[in-house]
């Protein structure tokens, strides 16, 4: 196979192989690898280490420019990595190596969301912990994330209500409006129903909605 390459814009290295476009990847790489000068490999299995050593660095520079947005999980990354196109294989091990040079850390991750969840969405104990399932974190760093948080679920629900719910106080429409959404949340309705009382709003009308 024919190995040829185009220089691209900002330190970027195109990789064509039998001049058909196959990875991107940076020059730092590119000119330091054992694969720079290279212009033709035969042999199946080093045509397969070639792919799986440019594919994957072309996975991690992309996996790079991801992160620059926002943080990732190492599972939400990867996913994210194949639906852009890139081999899975390949983009497991580009987080690897990513996890490795630190730019990925579940653990960091994790807790940077369930504050962010619990402060500025409002969500629940509960709903933080279904969150960070959804972002891929694993059971035992969400356990450990949400066991530290600092959390009393009816004084926060006071809280919501003086502040986010204050106006949907005026009707019983509008307090079964706020009853669910902070059930949708991941709020108890025990824990609703206690918050009403301190506040000295009667439940008997509503019951879980």
């Amino acid at each position: 196979m024919k190995i040829s390459i185009n220089q691209g814009k900002q330190n970027k290295i195109h990789v064509l192989c039998d001049d058909e476009y196959m990875f991107t990847v940076d020059a730092e790489y590119w000119f330091s690898s054992p694969y720079h000068g290279i212009s033709n490999i035969e042999d199946e299995e080093e045509l397969a280490a070639f792919f799986e050593a440019v594919g994957s660095r072309c996975a991690f520079i992309a996996g790079l420019r991801l992160l620059s947005y926002r943080d990732h999980s190492r599972k939400e990354l990867i996913n994210k990595l194949c639906q852009k196109g890139h081999k899975r294989e390949y983009a497991e091990k580009a987080c690897e190596s990513l996890e490795y040079y630190g730019y990925i850390n579940d653990e960091r991750y994790a807790q940077s969301l369930a504050e962010s969840l619990v402060e500025r969405k409002g969500m629940s104990i509960r709903g933080v912990k279904n969150e960070l399932f959804l972002k891929g974190i694993s059971g035992e760093i969400a356990d450990n994330i949400v066991e530290s948080l600092d959390f009393d679920p009816v004084l926060r629900i006071i809280d919501l209500i003086n502040t986010k719910y204050s106006r949907c106080l005026s009707d019983e429409k509008g307090t079964k409006r706020m009853i669910a959404s902070l059930q949708r949340l991941g709020y108890k309705w025990s824990d609703i129903n206690s918050a009403l009382r301190q506040i000295d709003i009667e439940t008997e009308d509503f019951g879980d909605v």
